[in-house]
């Protein structure tokens, strides 16, 4: 009953809920404790809700109370930066000024210069002057004493005349022209000149250096008021934002919010597509990447299996080696055994010797012993020869073979290569096509059982050779044998020898002994030069390895930090845009700055060319008077000699002198009158330009008082305008804010429509990131197999590497127990035969080695590349998710911010209907507004009268200054016109000048162009002598070498026919 009870009660609850589905008694339980969970997680969600629309409130009420303290922020920050414009454009303005005055002042010193240097010149003039009028007054008076009324010839010149300077050109005084001593010369007065002119130069440079630098200072302070701004916006939020935060924020940005969120739904959706189709294309390389990795793999294990067919190869070739070592060393036990046996048939025979002497019954079987040696020996000779013979035979073959073998290893090398491009192309048609895979195979199998029918060709040649050098020796050996048993039976007849045959014979044996040393000792040479080629060979090919792989490291290396930096360009773009965007502005504002200084500049120039017209002036006036003076002397010099002529009146001299004296007294007052006034009027100039500054001063502040007064006009206008728009837009509002009210409580319903999409797409997306990031992990595990696969195939390689390394130290072993046995027989010269073709046969497995290992290493680095191409593309994929996983994060955020931009409209709504009550007590203050500002634009129209009437008397007073100035400025062009002459005769001399400065640089050049002439001339001599010098040097070497060939050849002739006299008398 129970359990019916709950059914019915269960029944009815879901029935209640809207689920009509059968309920079977034994889901009683999950049922009623999942209703149960249900209720429970409701009354929370309801709980939970009730207690976020609180918190919603009180964020509202928050938003409220800190707008305006937003507004008057973003106030005051416009008000700082404002200042700070202020302050920078106060700096630039007193940095010109200091470069104006620094130019100035550095003008009036040069001209200071100048001035004091005339003044000098003048005094010393004069100081000359007065010293040669005293000794002339001294040597008259002498005169006129030692003559005491003798006839008196004048022949005394009246004081010194012009003399012609040296560095002039025309030193012939000119009859028409009256040129005193003390006249400048014009070398020097063009010098002084050219001088004065780079003082004025450099003062300029000075000048424009100055003018420089305050332009790079301004440059500067605007970098760094842009790095302040950029801090400014990087660390708080910027003025626009706290602008658009305003308390008086318009309500229709949410509809340009919503279609903004709506655009970036389309962008997502398609980055997902396109990333969905880049990861199967990752996927499909990732399959085509493992399938080349099985490949290389298959390749690998055929290198190591040749490998090893190699080394097997060359430890049979070293097996029958020690053979052949062994039956020289047979032979030679063999060789010493018949010498010594021949040795104590010598000696027998000189023992018995005395006996033949004192028997003479015995001679006949002496001299049948003898012959029978003889003949043995002719046997042994003529075995020994036909041994020579089939040795050189042997080696022909030998040569032959080898010839072969080289042919047949290049015919190998060049399928090897063949084969090699044949796989490259392989690889290459699997990428287009499959049908072309299939036929490149069958093509490599073909060359490869070619290559295989090659190696069987190779060992059947090297087993018939070894046959040959088997079938050569069990020759010799029989050969041996045949001789010991003559030799046996020779001995047998028992009967001595001749001393002389046996001695000629030794003689011969050790000719040929010393002979095969020789021959061994430049094999052993040649040996140690291959092994050190070898080594060589070796260190380089370690050498190679380490770079290649230090290459590799630098190459990763290089590639992290270009796309670490590639990050951070892309990242730091966008600022880089806004410095850009900046820095264009400035250089307008900096453009424009600069044509105003060059404005000024010119004026400036104006200016000083008016003050060197009246400085030119000032120097004529002074010549003019240097000219008076100059007349004055040379009156003074007639009236000395006129003394001398009459002798007598000596009183009246006196008299005259001192009347000339006091005209020089009175010419000199007035030189320093004339200075004076020339300072008058150059003070009368400054004084004038202070008047003209003083008047454009008053004219510009005249017009901005004007300027001023107008904007107070447009400013009062413009604030009734605004008062009155304003009421209007009040009113406006009011009228749109009713309206939009209805808009937004539709928009209300769609976004919650358009929430409930989001959420859905949202939790799609996650499901889709959840599945890539399962395929990544995969991915990520095979490329870690991947490599641990590359991993196993180096240590493959490295462990082949050393077994190589294995063979060649049995090889370096094998050749150490060879150069011990040369060290006991040196004296056959097969053996040496044997090593050199040894040699060579080694030299060529070695070259096949390094073939081998050249190869491995290409298809190493082939896999090394496949397995960059591998990281970079697992680098995409990850970046790729890492995006996806970012641009989700932000739909989130959005997603969330447009749930809190929902409540802020409910909030806002009600901040709306509060604010219309606010409008309508604001609309009853503005109307009382309105007649305060009728008023106050009552007496504003009274003032603008005022003013207008006391603008009309500053018109008039203006008018008459302008005149007067207009006065002023005319007879200052008239000075200008005058001082624009004056200019013109000083450009003809100074372009006279130029001209003479030209020639005398383009002789400064030609002779430039000798001096290097005569430089090359001489390098080109000293070359030819030191090439004269080396040939001297070499034909004298070659003299002395051709003396020490010509006396070596002559003294081995001489040993040769000692050798050849020696043996037929022996």
């Amino acid at each position: 009953m129970e359990i019916e009870a709950r059914h019915s009660d269960l029944r009815n609850r879901l029935d209640g809920l809207g689920f009509g589905q059968p309920l079977p008694l034994s889901a009683i339980g999950i049922v009623s404790a999942i209703l149960d969970d249900l209720i429970q997680t409701s009354e929370k969600l309801k709980s939970a809700n009730q207690q976020i629309e609180l918190l919603h409130q009180e964020k509202a009420a928050w938003e409220l109370g800190v707008e305006p303290f937003k507004c008057d922020n973003s106030r005051l920050l416009a008000e700082c930066n404002e200042l700070h414009l202020e302050l920078i454009r106060q700096q630039d303005k007193h940095i010109l000024a200091n470069t104006e005055l620094r130019s100035r002042i550095r003008s009036l010193q040069s001209e200071k210069r100048q001035l004091e240097e005339k003044h000098i010149q003048a005094d010393s003039k004069l100081r000359e002057l007065q010293a040669a009028g005293i000794s002339e007054n001294v040597k008259s008076r002498k005169d006129i004493m030692n003559k005491q009324r003798k006839p008196f010839v004048s022949t005394v010149r009246a004081g010194a005349f012009y003399q012609p300077p040296k560095c002039c050109d025309h030193g012939m005084h000119q009859p028409g022209t009256d040129v005193t001593g003390t006249s400048r010369c014009p070398c020097l007065q063009k010098q002084a000149d050219v001088l004065n002119e780079m003082d004025r130069l450099r003062v300029e440079i000075n000048q424009k250096q100055e003018v420089i630098d305050a332009m790079q200072n301004r440059v500067n302070s605007r970098d760094r008021e842009i790095q302040r701004l950029t801090s400014l916006f990087a660390g708080g939020r910027p003025a626009a934002a706290l602008a658009k935060d305003c308390c008086y924020r318009d309500i229709n940005r949410l509809g340009n919010d919503v279609a903004a969120l709506q655009l970036d739904k389309l962008s997502l959706q398609q980055k997902l597509n396109e990333a969905q189709e880049m990861h199967e294309r990752t996927s499909k390389n990732l399959t085509r990447l493992s399938e080349k990795n099985k490949l290389l793999e298959q390749e690998l294990h055929e290198i190591e299996q040749v490998a090893l067919k190699v080394e097997s190869a060359a430890n049979a070739d070293i097996l029958e080696r020690d053979r052949k070592c062994s039956d020289l060393e047979v032979r030679l036990q063999r060789s010493q055994l018949r010498i010594q046996e021949l040795e104590s048939m010598v000696e027998f025979g000189s023992d018995k010797k005395p006996r033949h002497h004192s028997d003479s019954s015995t001679s006949s079987c002496y001299g049948q012993s003898v012959e029978v040696l003889q003949a043995a020996l002719k046997q042994a000779m003529q075995e020994k020869l036909n041994l020579y013979k089939q040795l050189n035979e042997l080696k022909d073959r030998e040569h032959a073979h080898l010839g072969n073998i080289e042919t047949i290893n290049k015919e190998y090398s060049k399928l090897k290569q063949k084969y090699s491009q044949l796989e490259q192309k392989q690889q290459q048609r699997k990428t287009a096509s499959e049908i072309d895979s299939t036929e490149m195979q069958r093509k490599v199998e073909c060359l490869q059982k070619y290559c295989s029918d090659l190696e069987t060709r190779l060992q059947r040649l090297t087993e018939g050779r070894d046959l040959h050098a088997e079938c050569n020796s069990q020759r010799r050996t029989t050969a041996s044998s045949h001789s010991c048993g003559r030799l046996k039976t020779g001995d047998s007849f028992g009967s001595g020898q001749s001393s002389l045959s046996v001695k000629a014979a030794i003689h011969r044996i050790e000719r040929e002994r010393d002979v095969a040393k020789s021959e061994v000792r430049q094999l052993e040479q040649e040996r140690d030069a291959l092994r050190e080629k070898l080594k060589q060979t070796q260190r380089t090919q370690q050498e190679e390895l380490a770079k290649h792989e230090s290459l590799l490291a630098g190459y990763s290396q290089q590639i992290a930090h270009l796309e670490a930096d590639n990050r951070d360009l892309q990242g730091g773009k966008s600022g880089v845009q806004i410095k850009m965007k900046m820095l264009k502005e400035e250089n307008r504002s900096l453009q424009s700055r600069v044509k105003e200084l060059e404005e000024n500049y010119s004026k400036l120039k104006l200016s000083h060319s008016q003050l060197k017209m009246v400085l030119s002036q000032t120097e004529r006036a002074l010549l003019q008077h240097q000219d008076r003076v100059m007349c004055a002397e040379t009156k003074l010099a007639t009236a000395e000699c006129k003394l001398n002529q009459v002798g007598n009146t000596v009183d009246d001299a006196e008299t005259e002198i001192g009347t000339l004296k006091g005209e020089i007294s009175v010419l000199k007052a007035s030189n320093a009158s004339l200075v004076r006034e020339k300072n008058k009027l150059l003070v009368e100039l400054d004084q004038k330009t202070e008047l003209l500054c003083a008047a454009e001063a008053e004219l510009k502040s005249s017009k901005s008082k004007q300027k001023e007064l107008q904007r107070v006009v447009d400013q009062m206008q413009q604030t009734l305008d605004n008062v009155s728009s304003d009421n209007i837009h009040k009113e406006s509002t009011l009228r749109s804010v009713s309206t939009e009210t209805d808009t937004l409580k539709k928009q209300m319903a769609t976004l919650k429509r358009k929430n409930d999409n989001v959420l859905t797409e949202n939790g799609r997306l996650s499901n889709e990131l959840t599945d890539a990031l399962a395929e990544l992990t995969q991915t990520k595990r095979q490329l870690r197999d991947s490599q641990q696969e590359v991993e196993r195939m180096k240590t493959q390689l490295r462990e082949y590497v050393q077994e190589m390394q294995r063979a060649e130290e049995l090889l370096s072993e094998k050749e150490r127990e060879r150069e011990q046995m040369l060290e006991r027989y040196k004296s056959l010269s097969e053996g040496v035969n044997i090593l050199e073709t040894s040699n060579h046969t080694l030299e060529a497995e070695t070259s096949e080695a390094r073939k081998l290992l050249q190869d491995a290493e290409d298809r190493i680095s082939s896999l090394e590349q496949l397995v960059n191409e591998r990281e970079q593309n697992i680098r995409e994929c990850e970046r790729q998710l890492n995006e996806l996983s970012a641009q989700l994060a932000a739909t989130e955020s959005e997603l969330e911010s447009v749930r809190e931009e929902k409540h802020a409209l409910a909030i806002d709504l009600e901040a709306t209907k509060e604010l219309c009550h606010k409008l309508d007590l604001q609309k009853d203050k503005l109307n009382a507004e309105l007649e305060e500002h009728s008023n106050i634009r009552e007496q504003l129209a009274r003032e603008k009268g005022t003013l207008q009437r006391e603008l009309t008397l500053t018109r008039n007073g203006d008018r008459v200054a302008v005149d007067g100035l207009q006065e002023l400025l005319a007879a200052s062009r008239a000075e200008v016109e005058q001082l624009r002459i004056a200019m013109a005769k000083l450009r003809q001399e100074s372009e006279k000048l130029s001209v003479e400065l030209e020639s005398l640089r383009s002789r400064l050049a030609e002779e430039q162009e000798r001096s290097r002439r005569s430089e090359a001339l001489a390098s080109e001599y000293g070359v030819q002598v030191q090439e004269l010098k080396r040939r001297i040097v070499d034909e004298r070497f070659a003299r002395t070498q051709s003396r020490t060939t010509d006396t070596t050849p002559s003294g081995e002739g001489d040993t040769y026919n000692n050798d050849d006299t020696r043996y037929p008398t022996m």
